[in-house]
């Protein structure tokens, strides 16, 4: 019998539904981990819009570690805190980066499971096939905001000067059309 407030499945059976990508896996690690990460973020420095970008590019960099078999189950682990320890390596990453270097200070608690480079996976995988599927059927103005936020990993103030725009209006826009790239991805699965 599980413990109450367990999920009905094992982390075992979480970690394959996540590599023959169920969509109620993917669901589950938002519901469980989207709001608890946030508050983590705003506790060190950071934004909700802060928060919602290094929660997707964290559960990115999982989900590409994943497909290319870089990240391995184990028995003890649970795939929440691991998914949790990506996106606040990104977080961390923000806040060591030039561009918020100004406004924020690196947190002194952060013990990561993992210390490998997360950044650096995207020419792998089935996955980047398809990201790059999705990314040509998105709108050109939108393609190209994605392809230099994620891919170029330009500042959203450097994407804003570009485009002749305020960098919240920016941001909206970016979040806008990760949004469609996700619909479009998920249509693909």
């Amino acid at each position: 019998m599980s413990p109450p407030n367990s999920p009905p499945f094992t982390q075992s059976e979480l970690y394959e539904s996540l590599k023959i990508r169920q969509a109620w896996a993917y669901d589950y690690l938002y519901q469980e981990l989207a709001n608890p990460f946030q508050y983590w973020v705003l506790r060190n420095s950071g934004s909700e819009m802060d928060a919602e970008d290094a929660f997707q590019k964290g559960l990115l960099n999982f989900l590409l570690n994943l497909e290319t078999g870089k990240y391995q189950f184990r028995e003890n682990a649970k795939i929440t805190t691991v998914v949790f320890d990506y996106c606040k390596k990104v977080w961390l990453n923000e806040l060591a980066s030039s561009r918020l270097k100004t406004r924020a200070s690196i947190p002194d608690s952060y013990d990561p499971i993992h210390d490998t480079d997360l950044q650096k996976d995207l020419e792998r995988g089935e996955l980047i096939t398809q990201v790059r599927n999705a990314l040509v059927q998105l709108k050109n103005d939108c393609r190209q905001l994605v392809e230099w936020f994620y891919i170029d990993d330009l500042s959203l103030r450097d994407i804003a000067e570009k485009l002749g725009m305020k960098e919240s209006s920016t941001k909206q826009k970016r979040y806008d059309c990760t949004e469609k790239l996700k619909k479009l991805l998920l249509k693909q699965i």
